[in-house]
């Protein structure tokens, strides 16, 4: 009897720590993102998260810091989220570049996380993306990418109409073709 009385014990202890480990670690808040971890971002319909802190590139390296409020008001937006290293990611960038004019009425942001900064001089080398300043080259400090990325392929590109709400989401290589319908 005692020892059925001491696992009943135990097992309760467990499941009363474990339940405050849980509450204890959804009251500690969101990370450097502040972006409202109830909205999955990675549906159609689903708003931009913030854009905080976000480091522009340029031919110099980090310029000024570029937020949602950098974007003009009557304008979609294109996010590109990238690897520099990405052979197919160069490609599209290529194509945008080429493309230019088809992107008068739309911000295009190409975003890399943080830790790619290293290659961008390389990317920059293939692509010559800084000759474009239409496409604005930015390092992601804000937790964009982990919000939105849909970890099914690179380049990622998502697009969100003049009211910041997602239309459509591409992933891989993308037509300038298949962006025209969601950019002018």
């Amino acid at each position: 009897m005692q020892r059925k009385l001491l696992i009943i014990l135990c097992l309760m202890g467990s499941v009363l720590i474990t339940f405050a480990q849980k509450k204890k670690k959804n009251n500690t808040g969101t990370t450097a993102t502040n972006a409202d971890t109830s909205i999955n971002y990675k549906e159609v319909g689903a708003p931009m998260p913030p854009l905080k802190g976000l480091h522009m590139l340029n031919k110099s390296g980090s310029g000024e810091l570029y937020t949602t409020k950098d974007i003009p008001a009557k304008k979609n937006v294109l996010v590109m989220m990238y690897n520099p290293t990405c052979g197919h990611c160069q490609e599209e960038t290529i194509s945008m570049t080429k493309n230019i004019d088809a992107f008068k009425n739309t911000e295009v942001l190409l975003l890399a996380d943080t830790v790619m900064k290293e290659y961008i001089d390389f990317f920059n080398s293939s692509t010559k993306v800084f000759d474009t300043p239409e496409l604005k080259m930015l390092l992601d400090h804000s937790g964009f990418i982990k919000n939105t990325f849909t970890y099914q392929s690179l380049p990622q590109i998502n697009i969100y109409n003049k009211d910041r709400k997602l239309i459509k989401i591409f992933t891989g290589d993308t037509p300038i073709d298949s962006l025209k319908p969601f950019i002018q």
